[in-house]
């Protein structure tokens, strides 16, 4: 009798698992014109990535009139806590003091994608592979330099690192203010979205 209880339960969870997996799902987006991915990203409070993945497309490719499956905020969010950069406390508020220090008075969607720049960086091969080290890597950042970033954060700034560790908006490396950059290499760089008075490329 006990085995066959067990088999049941078995059984069930496992059926609770395939239904979960398909319920992730089961959101659907149509998309609109001129719509992109990180409008819808937005929207629904999931990362480019993630969309990308679950609709396999390229990136933010979104076709008018095309129907795309969302998926599941909670799901995307744990998978990316498992996937994602591991952040300490430290690292934490760092984040947002840079944010702070490099986009005080830009619109949110400004501070979450500055705060998006630094971890893109720290995944890619061709920055260091730590938080702390991005942002203190030599002449990256000017906050560093001019010891701006040694102010404490607001709480839009904290709201925005912790927004772009669960769900990065932008996929860029470099991001500048064409109006006060001082680094002629940077200004060469192509300019790929402006937000704000930031500018955004690589």
């Amino acid at each position: 009798m006990k085995q066959k209880v067990n088999a049941i339960f078995t059984a069930a969870c496992g059926l609770f698992i395939l239904y979960a997996a398909e319920a992730a799902a089961q959101e659907k987006h149509k998309v609109k014109p001129g719509e992109t991915l990180k409008d819808i990203s937005f929207a629904y409070i999931v990362t480019i990535e993630d969309l990308e993945k679950w609709n396999e497309m390229s990136r933010n490719a979104a076709v008018e009139g095309e129907v795309l499956q969302i998926p599941d905020r909670r799901a995307a969010e744990a998978k990316g806590a498992e996937e994602g950069i591991s952040v300490s406390k430290e690292e934490k508020e760092l984040l947002a003091k840079l944010v702070h220090a490099e986009a005080k008075g830009e619109p949110h969607e400004g501070k979450v994608a500055v705060a998006s720049v630094v971890l893109n960086r720290v995944e890619s091969s061709q920055f260091p592979d730590t938080v702390k080290d991005v942002i203190y890597e030599k002449n990256a950042f000017s906050p560093v330099a001019n010891g701006s970033i040694h102010k404490p954060a607001n709480e839009e700034s904290k709201q925005a690192a912790e927004e772009a560790l669960r769900t990065k908006t932008v996929d860029y490396l470099y991001f500048f203010n064409p109006e006060t950059a001082e680094s002629e290499w940077i200004k060469k760089l192509k300019v790929e979205e402006k937000i704000g008075n930031h500018a955004f490329a690589g």
